[in-house]
């Protein structure tokens, strides 16, 4: 009887052993503790495994970018005046609720009337001024003075200090009485001519008669004294053409006259001035109209519904889709810099086109060289970006004009309270992948374009050779929007919408 209870206690828990197996006598309880332990060891670090899995789980889980699911539209549309007279039409795509936006319209009013259609439905919708393209208004209309009278003769001081430090600066040397120095870019020598302990006393060194290239006239010195140098313009009566109409030139014996004579109908960008249509002139004053050419008239919207699919997008509201086999064009720069934002004048007519056809991304260089300014600037559109990417284009056109951030951010309809949450708590991360683009492409100044992960010179940077540059990048059949012709004027450095005769291009950096 003690032998079988012996055998019991040994084999509780395990598997039943066979009357022939070596049993292990109750008197030696040490051997069946430790059996009893590995077993209870083993369901332990199982225990511990799945809690382990668990927590690796969740923290993936909840660190991962969250997604969201959002409409996207793709369109045949036509904008259109009541006499039947062709604003605009297209075949393009667009989240649902942009669609009004995108087109630059007044308000959201075109969104509501799409809501609840169906793939293949065909809709006309009748959108009011105030709806469309605003209501007029006269305030608006302006006047601008078209002739101007300068002095050809002007007179610049010979000599100036300069701190010690400045002038090693400039020149790469300390400075010495009585020795010239030169500079590649100036037309003349300059000589040191007094010297203190932090400032030396410069002197411009020109000759009587001495002429220097200006663009297409000379200028040419026809005055030297110890403080002054007077230099004088020469030239030939002409007429230059620039974005703005054609700028007249005459010389009288001591005036230079210039008259800008554009088109009435043209629509122009005059410095210090909104973008206008000249609606007519006199001899000596421009007519222009700031309002939308169809402000205050009822538009008539036809709308085809070619496709409507579902799109996931992370959190943070980025909803352009990587189109799979399209070129990416990624587009690095400062914001302030003038060269980027040539660049970004050259890309935006050309990014409208190819929404859905091919992937276009505006990145920052990683590192800014035009103050604080930059820096927010640069986060600014980081987070329009990434969360309001819809009203990014539209931003984009109203900030290359005149710099006025707060002026587009109501123009673009985006939301001020986002926005400002988004660049105070998550501009710098959304910039730490365009920190890791920089490295990985060696990116070093503004603009820089890289063209499905390489490198890419493009230079005019006007939009045709933006196109050029996408389309040459399909592989096998092109998008219809490769055989349109783009503007070949090449935009120039800045703000603004004149342009550049420039054969080659600057950037900062």
């Amino acid at each position: 009887m003690e032998t079988d209870k012996a055998k019991e206690e040994i084999t509780e828990g395990t598997t039943k052993q066979t009357q022939q197996t070596t049993q292990t006598p109750a008197s030696d309880p040490d051997k069946k503790s430790v059996k009893l332990n590995w077993t209870k060891i083993g369901i332990i670090a199982l225990i511990i495994a799945i809690i382990a899995l668990i927590i690796v789980l969740i923290i993936i889980l909840t660190t991962r970018a969250p997604t969201t699911t959002k409409e996207v539209y793709n369109l045949n549309y036509s904008l259109e005046t009541e006499n039947g007279s062709i604003i605009n039409q297209d075949t393009n795509e667009f989240e649902k609720g942009t669609v009004a936006s995108t087109l630059q319209l007044a308000s959201n009013q075109l969104d509501k009337e799409l809501e609840g259609i169906h793939k293949g439905e065909s809709k006309t919708i009748t959108l009011e001024a105030k709806d469309a393209f605003g209501e007029y208004d006269d305030s608006k209309k302006f006047t601008y003075k078209r002739v101007s009278q300068e002095n050809r003769s002007m007179e610049m001081n010979r000599s100036s200090w300069l701190t010690i430090q400045d002038f090693s600066d400039t020149f790469n040397e300390q400075p010495e009485i009585n020795k010239t120095y030169t500079l590649s870019q100036a037309p003349w020598p300059f000589k040191v001519i007094e010297k203190n302990d932090t400032h030396v006393k410069v002197s411009q060194e020109a000759e009587l008669n001495q002429e220097i290239p200006f663009g297409f006239f000379t200028y040419k010195v026809i005055g030297i004294t110890n403080e002054k140098i007077t230099l004088k313009l020469f030239g030939n009566d002409t007429v230059i053409p620039s974005p703005n109409g054609n700028l007249e030139i005459n010389f009288t014996e001591n005036e230079v006259i210039t008259k800008l004579t554009p088109m009435v109908g043209q629509e122009v960008q005059l410095e210090n001035y909104p973008k206008a249509r000249v609606t007519g002139m006199n001899e000596t004053h421009l007519f222009l109209d700031a309002n939308h050419p169809y402000a205050g008239q009822k538009i008539i919207v036809k709308i085809n519904v070619n496709d409507i699919k579902l799109v996931k997008t992370s959190i943070s509201g980025k909803t352009v889709q990587h189109i799979e086999g399209a070129p990416t064009l990624q587009v690095f720069i400062m914001s302030y810099c003038p060269f980027g934002l040539q660049a970004l004048k050259g890309l935006l007519p050309v990014w409208e086109k190819f929404q859905g056809k091919a992937n276009i991304e505006l990145r920052f260089v990683s590192y800014t060289m035009h103050g604080a300014k930059e820096d927010e600037e640069n986060s600014r559109m980081i987070c329009i970006r990434e969360e309001q990417s819809s009203k990014l284009l539209p931003y984009l056109k109203c900030f290359v004009e005149a710099g006025d951030a707060s002026g587009c951010i109501k123009k673009a309809g985006i939301d001020e309270g986002k926005l400002t949450s988004c660049m105070a708590s998550r501009a710098s991360q959304y910039m730490e992948e365009d920190k890791a683009l920089n490295e990985k492409y060696g990116v070093q100044g503004s603009p820089t374009f890289v063209l499905d992960g390489k490198e890419a010179n493009i230079y005019p940077r006007d939009p045709q050779s933006i196109a050029t540059a996408i389309c040459s990048a399909f592989k096998g059949s092109k998008p219809s929007v490769c055989s349109e012709t783009f503007s070949k004027q090449n935009p120039s450095p800045g703000f603004g919408s004149g342009s550049s005769s420039s054969s080659s291009g600057g950037s900062c950096g």
